[in-house]
């Protein structure tokens, strides 16, 4: 069998081009100056040009293109020519007519992958079951890919919502953390393809709903269970952490429950690079209207009082904000809404909150209004405090609350690794290693790997009435004028991506494929 020929890259471009961009980047430190690199000279505009953050994501994503198609290649030649070898030691014994059937057999799995790995992903390729969420600027899905039956959640976006709503570098950004987890803490990426309308993410299918939903059929969680809980957030976000990345944007919602009843975290669109300017600006003006105004800030100590008006809140009006395109303030960290530049502990502000509201059934700064929540967050050190009964007995331990108090705290204050994290005397039982392996408070009851029931259901009149503001504003949205400056053709470059299986063509008695991870970035 012939051996197709390497490819050469697109004309006159070559890795060491995109090095090169890459380099002068990072050593350019005369601004407003040529730069001599390589034999390469770059002049002031071409400089401009370089320090935009887009043409750097494109620098990167060419070499990541180059790089995983070379990779990929030769490995598929390599194993090819194994396959070959195999194929041809195998037929030796064999007489002539036995020889021209196992080599007909072969043959035709190998024109098989070929045939596949040529193929573009598009969404025709995925039969769609049921929707399980609905955002700003698409829907999820639930959906099997047609041929290797695999069971996913497909994001759905459309590329002129998203241009008219700034948020094609969110969206890059929740592709590029994607591709880069391999982590059980971290909802994984299994492709991202597109076509002239739309851009799709196919992730992990986790079943069990969200964190959100288990607090309000919960209200109160049982002392060790927010410490199960607490602990898997946190080594989700050491994962993220890791990564390089910040998540910014932490939430109930954003903490979804697998079929196993442990934690995934998911929704990475504001990882990287600061919230939009519109997001930033609205809160800090929300901010400011409401900092001299005395009456928000009579704090509520009485832990029924404040949970009751929580949950009231949650059910009547909060509720309806589901995936909204403006975010809730309740588990943001000040220097996050003011504006003002943070580092990674604005994510352990948000997990205090969060590990507050689960043994406390109400966020800490919750109010009866959005004001009263902004008017609470201004003051926080006056209005953090434990809550109490009816009695005036304190509902929590004094570990959790010195956990808390590290967590919800000034940034000098707050704790400077994980490691330090693992040290509070709260957490003094937990078994860091074998999280994964601890039997969880709850596990989803599914009847199926496409069990939904988890999840809203889009065909009840009930639960499509949360989603009654997003579908306004995405009505909104579409009614505007198209912006005067088109998507141009590189804004989703390098957004393709497939982690996809190889398969090796060795079978077992099963009839069954040996496979192997790998990973693709394309254009």
């Amino acid at each position: 069998m012939r051996t197709t020929p390497l490819p050469r890259p697109a004309a006159h471009l070559r890795l060491q081009d995109t090095d090169d961009i890459t380099t002068a980047i990072s050593d350019n430190k005369e601004n407003g100056t040529a730069v001599q690199h390589n034999s390469r000279r770059f002049t002031v505009e071409e400089m401009a040009k370089l320090q935009d953050p887009k043409v750097n994501r494109i620098a990167s994503v060419t070499q990541l293109f180059f790089l995983d198609y070379y990779f990929d290649f030769m490995t598929y030649v390599g194993k090819r020519q194994k396959r070959i070898k195999d194929i041809k030691s195998k037929l030796e014994g064999m007489n002539e007519l036995e020889q021209q059937i196992q080599w007909r057999s072969y043959a035709g799995k190998e024109r098989a992958l070929l045939r596949k790995r040529r193929i573009r992903l598009k969404f025709g390729d995925f039969q769609v079951l049921t929707q399980v969420g609905q955002g700003g600027y698409g829907q999820v899905y639930l959906a099997r890919k047609s041929d290797t039956k695999e069971v996913c959640a497909l994001k759905v976006m459309n590329k002129r919502l998203l241009h008219k709503l700034d948020e094609i570098n969110h969206v890059l950004t929740e592709r590029d953390v994607l591709t880069q987890s391999n982590s059980p803490w971290l909802v994984n990426l299994l492709y991202a393809f597109q076509d002239p309308s739309s851009i799709y993410l196919a992730m992990e299918y986790v079943p069990g709903g969200d964190f959100r939903t288990l607090l309000n059929n919960t209200g109160i969680l049982h002392p060790q269970h927010a410490r199960f809980y607490i602990s898997e957030m946190f080594m989700a976000v050491e994962a993220l952490h890791s990564l390089g990345y910040i998540h910014r944007d932490l939430k109930p919602e954003n903490f979804l429950i697998d079929a196993g009843g442990h934690i995934k975290l998911t929704d990475f669109g504001l990882s990287a690079g600061k919230l939009s300017s519109e997001r930033v600006e609205s809160m800090r003006c929300k901010l400011d209207a409401v900092k001299d105004i005395d009456q928000y800030t009579s704090y509520r100590s009485n832990q029924a009082t404040r949970q009751s008006i929580y949950r009231s809140l949650r059910k009547n009006e909060g509720m309806r904000l589901a995936n909204s395109i403006v975010g809730s303030p309740d588990y943001m960290a000040l220097e996050v809404l003011e504006g003002k530049k943070y580092d990674f502990t604005i994510d352990y502000w948000s997990l205090g909150c969060m590990l507050f509201e689960g043994v406390a059934g109400y966020p800490p700064f919750s109010g009866a209004s959005v004001n009263e929540t902004y008017a609470n967050l201004r003051r926080w050190r006056h209005v953090l405090r434990p809550p109490v009964s009816q009695s005036g007995q304190c509902c929590m331990s004094a570990r959790t609350w010195e956990l808390i108090t590290h967590l919800i705290a000034y940034p000098h204050e707050r704790p400077r690794s994980f490691k330090e994290i693992q040290k509070f005397s709260y957490f003094s039982e937990v078994d860091w290693s074998k999280l994964r392996e601890t039997n969880p408070p709850f596990v989803p009851q599914l009847d199926s790997d496409t069990d939904a029931g988890y999840f809203d259901d889009f065909s009840n009149e009930a639960d499509m009435a949360k989603y009654k503001e997003v579908q306004q504003k995405q009505q909104q949205v579409e009614k505007l004028a198209d912006k005067a400056e088109p998507i141009g053709r590189t804004a989703f470059v390098g957004f393709t991506f497939r982690r996809h299986k190889t398969p090796l063509l060795d079978r077992d008695e099963k009839n069954e494929t040996t496979e192997k991870d790998t990973f693709s970035t394309f254009f």
